[in-house]
């Protein structure tokens, strides 16, 4: 059953060449269309050999393509599904979904390669794809039940694969790669919940927390609180790789890594042990106002794991 319906899945992907609206680019279709047809092989993903399913005929899909726009549109179209999945999917139900990722990238197709990234193995266009996902959200703007979901399903996703796939990478030689880039979403996280707010898309935005991780002083504490709870999942999922990082004081180009409007005077550009504890120091002024079963349960773990790092 699983096998035919991959099967369905990628057969289709020729026949959209034949539209008679397409010009250059076989994969030129509309994005719901395309992004449909990925999401639903990723549906499917309800054991450990449907994900291997999955990953082969990823793998032979991928070989039919040449470098250029077509292999781009494809890319691009398949991370957003994985993306748009992530989103409906409750963090604690993300494994399949990640196991899919990490068995993809054992996969190095030698003669494939998008721009200087292998196929599949550098996850090459997902770390781009993800950012402007990530750029959307602010750890402290959604209001609605739905949107708050798919926030913490990309926080999620992201945190876990930081995890995953730079388990066993050095932190010395994460420039540029696929762990780096997992490594900024953290940080990015990390900063705008307990360094000021940096974000451009709202830069009226009140602030939620000081400097030293208490509730500012009239804030809500609902909202305060989802913005704690998604940085936890970054320290829970991730926080071996995070504290290598801040033990070797890995630093990023350009203002990627740059510091908070609270500590704008310090000369960050990446991660730190200051910068960590830091953020240890706002996680536990955090238990003191948290609300929320779930963040009060997530900003504990993030303070005794931090300790335990250490």
């Amino acid at each position: 059953m699983i096998e035919k319906a991959l099967d369905d899945f990628f057969s289709l992907i020729p026949s959209l060449s034949k539209s008679s609206d397409q010009t250059t680019s076989v994969l030129t279709p509309s994005r719901p269309i395309m992004c449909n047809i990925f999401e639903q092989s990723l549906q499917r993903l309800s054991n450990r050999e449907a994900v291997l399913t999955a990953v082969r005929h990823w793998v032979q899909e991928a070989q039919k393509e040449q470098p250029g726009d077509d292999l781009e549109h494809l890319l691009w179209y398949a991370w957003e599904a994985v993306i748009d999945k992530a989103g409906k999917t409750p963090v604690d139900q993300q494994e399949q979904l990640v196991q899919f990722l990490a068995e993809l990238r054992k996969h190095e197709l030698p003669n494939l390669r998008f721009g200087e990234h292998k196929v599949w193995k550098d996850l090459p266009n997902f770390g781009l794809a993800a950012r402007e996902k990530y750029n959307d959200v602010e750890a402290f703007a959604a209001d609605s039940p739905e949107d708050r979901a798919k926030q913490d399903g990309l926080v999620g996703l992201l945190a876990r694969l930081t995890g995953v796939v730079t388990k066993d990478i050095d932190p010395e030689t994460t420039k540029g790669d696929v762990g780096g880039d997992f490594a900024l979403f953290g940080l990015w996280t990390l900063r705008e919940v307990f360094e000021g707010n940096v974000t451009t898309s709202n830069p009226e935005r009140k602030e939620y927390i000081t400097a030293d991780g208490e509730l500012v002083q009239g804030a809500d504490a609902q909202v305060a609180s989802r913005g704690v709870n998604q940085a936890s999942l970054y320290i829970l999922l991730a926080g071996e790789y995070l504290w290598r990082l801040s033990q070797a004081n890995k630093d990023f180009v350009g203002n990627n890594g740059a510091p908070g409007p609270y500590f704008k005077d310090r000369a960050w550009k990446g991660f730190s042990k200051e910068r960590w504890a830091i953020w240890k120091r706002g996680f536990e002024k955090a238990q003191e106002w948290v609300v929320g079963e779930e963040a009060k349960s997530r900003v504990k773990a993030a303070v005794e794991k931090m300790a335990k790092l250490e």
